[in-house]
């Protein structure tokens, strides 16, 4: 059982045999070591070096014979707090890399409205619902031609899409409401935003309106989950009128 226990903090099986039969012993030589703890005279010595660089184990030569000792098991608490330290240096670097990795996370950015419309277009492609929050005024003017198709694509497909607006688009809120497949609310001004985030099947595109305006294209399911669980709640609290 101890060691056992030994070995899930890290130390080799031959390590947590001939430390624990140095325990019993107190100083001892290599050939001691051996006989008690049953690990061939060779495997002591790697273990001892092993147990060294661990700061388990101390050594002393007496009469040109060299003895060893068990250092305090206490010692041990504070050779697992080292680790825990040096493994939370670089947890910042590892949550980093797990994230990219384990979420195979594809993202891009684009410039320009042509490609926030090919972008819009595209969804209609998927067959899924449509969420997008923070929709400033200025986007608008700037898709007015485009939108006016594509809410009629849309609808002839029964795709569903539903708006939350910034605060001063009540007259594009009522119209919309008008329309089949199709729901738009607005929160108060605090919650205003320069970006809009659009959300369908597994992308999430952020489109920030400014000149030039620009889109960041995300492409992960459950990045995109995360996204409608937040649309979500501010659904919950948006107003229609």
């Amino acid at each position: 059982m101890k060691e056992e226990i030994l070995e899930q903090v890290g130390f080799s099986r031959n390590e947590a045999k001939v430390y624990l039969a140095l325990l019993e012993l107190g100083s001892s030589t290599a050939g001691d070591i051996s006989k008690k703890s049953k690990v061939h005279r060779t495997n002591v010595y790697d273990a001892l070096e092993g147990l060294g660089k661990k700061g388990a184990v101390a050594h002393f030569s007496k009469n040109d014979i060299k003895y060893f000792e068990a250092v305090d098991p206490e010692s041990l608490l504070n050779l697992l707090h080292e680790k825990e330290l040096a493994l939370e240096s670089i947890m910042p670097q590892l949550k980093l890399t797990h994230q990219f990795v384990s979420l195979k996370t594809d993202a891009y950015v684009y410039e320009g409205v042509k490609s926030v419309k090919a972008i819009l277009d595209k969804f209609l492609e998927k067959k899924e619902p449509i969420f997008v929050y923070g929709i400033p005024k200025e986007a608008l003017p700037k898709m007015q031609s485009f939108i006016v198709h594509y809410h009629k694509k849309r609808i002839a497909a029964k795709i569903a899409m539903n708006h939350i607006y910034n605060d001063d688009a009540m007259q594009r809120i009522e119209y919309l409401n008008s329309l089949p497949y199709t729901e738009a609310r607005h929160l108060p001004k605090e919650f205003n935003s320069p970006v809009s985030t659009n959300i369908c099947g597994d992308e999430v595109v952020l489109v920030v309106w400014q000149d030039p305006v620009f889109a960041i294209q995300i492409k992960n399911k459950e990045m995109a989950n995360s996204y409608k669980k937040y649309f979500e709640i501010l659904w919950g609290i948006a107003k229609k009128d």
